[in-house]
């Protein structure tokens, strides 16, 4: 998956369980964005980025 902001095809996925489980959570490894995918829809979740 391309990232939203710089279009990079290198991505980490994250499944954090210390506070609870997020699916599908991605993270860009050039830009630093993470996101989720919900219903085939783009959530950006940290707005320095966006």
């Amino acid at each position: 998956m391309n990232c939203p902001i710089c279009n990079s095809t290198t991505s980490i996925e994250i499944d954090i369980h210390s506070d609870g489980y997020a699916r599908d959570l991605i993270e860009c490894a050039n830009c630093e964005a993470i996101w989720l995918v919900r219903n085939e829809e783009i959530e950006l979740l940290n707005k320095k980025v966006a």
